[in-house]
């Protein structure tokens, strides 16, 4: 429970692109539930001095074009979420540039709740090794087994 964030190392080869990071509960017979997400523009990936590993704050102050073809970390805001994961689920990390406009969660916003496309095609590249630590910071926490035991309890 809380903020997160999501640590990206990506090369592109525009000057500009969108970063849509959603996170899943994924359920042992194929349901999802949509947890939180966080949005970035690359050109907007500055960073503010107050920012730490887990809560990035971006000043949204000027617009940087990317260099195209550098590898640039980008740190995405995950917005506060609270989450039980129970036996057998999964947590799924879906990364785009684009938001679905009909799935089962956008269905029901309306048209201006989405972000703009760049209006070009970008290609891509995520990095993920020991120069490019990507990854994501969550907010864990673990229940002792007598708060489950409760827990559990109530739930019946």
């Amino acid at each position: 429970m809380g903020t997160g964030a999501a640590h990206i190392f990506a090369e592109i080869d525009q000057p500009d692109t969108n970063f849509i990071l959603r996170l899943w509960d994924y359920a042992p017979n194929g349901r999802r539930q949509l947890i939180t997400s966080g949005y970035l523009k690359a050109s907007h990936r500055e960073l503010d001095e107050r920012s730490t590993e887990g809560s990035p704050i971006h000043p949204h102050t000027r617009s940087v074009p990317v260099a195209p073809g550098t590898i640039e970390e980008y740190v995405l805001r995950l917005y506060p979420f609270a989450n039980t994961f129970r036996p057998g689920h999964a947590l799924t990390v879906e990364l785009s540039n684009g938001e679905p406009l009909a799935d089962e969660h956008n269905a029901l916003l309306p048209p201006d709740a989405f972000h703009l496309p760049v209006g070009r095609p970008v290609t891509h590249k995520i990095y993920r090794d020991a120069a490019h630590p990507s990854r994501l910071v969550l907010p864990f926490t673990a229940r002792t087994r007598a708060e489950g035991q409760a827990a559990n309890s109530q739930a019946d």
